[in-house]
């Protein structure tokens, strides 16, 4: 997997993709932290934190 991550980062274009998914992720899970957000909200936020993560994870199967 390790080899994978780093050729995977020598393609700009998926480069970019993968650091904008890494970017809302951490955008999401600090809301989700936040003590006034809302458990409705957290619950969205938790979804799409899982659809985030499978995206990440069938842009890496497909490079490899």
């Amino acid at each position: 997997m390790k080899y994978t991550v780093w050729r995977v980062l020598d393609d700009e274009e998926i480069n970019s993709t993968l650091l904008d998914i890494a970017v809302l992720h951490v955008k999401l899970a600090l809301e989700c932290s936040n003590k006034n957000t809302l458990s409705c909200r957290k619950e969205v936020i938790k979804a799409e934190i899982q659809r985030l993560k499978m995206e990440r994870d069938r842009i890496l199967e497909h490079r490899t």
